[in-house]
């Protein structure tokens, strides 16, 4: 009885490293990509090439970027709307970087470079947003769907309106 309670947790030990090995070199979804997220800060015109970009939000005012690859499947939802040129790109990604610098747009974090993965483990494209969440639909047969990201924490204004909070 002594040598099976001694050898349990060897065996144990065993079976988790045997179960998790396939995960250690995935990509996980949502992922911060700093590489990715280097050249795009970097404006990097032929990185840019190989995407679809498209953009949520207004022009002065976008709250996302979703860089879907150039392939024959399309990971955005029909109300992100029609790709952006190189310069739209160009001047939403100076935008995104502007409102998080200005607090009054309240963006939690630094924009980044979110992986989207499907359950695969296939890169399928990236969002670039300081956004905490965002929303996808992901399919067992490998499909993704990216939603347009919705506004984040408002608290109630006076008389009703919707104000951004304020720390």
């Amino acid at each position: 009885m002594r040598r099976l309670l001694t050898f349990f947790p060897i065996i144990f030990l065993v079976f988790a490293v045997v179960a998790l090995s396939p995960l250690w070199g995935q990509v996980k979804n949502l992922s911060v990509d700093p590489e990715v997220t280097a050249k795009i800060r970097a404006l990097d015109r032929g990185f840019f090439k190989g995407f679809d970009v498209y953009s949520a939000g207004t022009d002065e005012n976008p709250t996302a970027l979703l860089f879907d690859i150039k392939d024959n499947y399309q990971i955005a939802d029909r109300l992100w709307g029609k790709p952006l040129t190189e310069e739209e790109v160009v001047y939403a990604i100076h935008r995104l970087d502007d409102q998080y610098v200005n607090r009054h747009y309240d963006i939690p974090f630094e924009p980044r470079a979110l992986t989207i993965v499907n359950v695969k483990g296939e890169v399928l494209g990236y969002v670039y947003t300081g956004m905490i969440y965002v929303l996808m639909d992901r399919k067992k047969d490998g499909r993704i769907t990216v939603y347009l990201p919705t506004p984040q924490q408002y608290d109630r204004g006076g008389e009703g309106q919707l104000a951004p909070a304020v720390d």
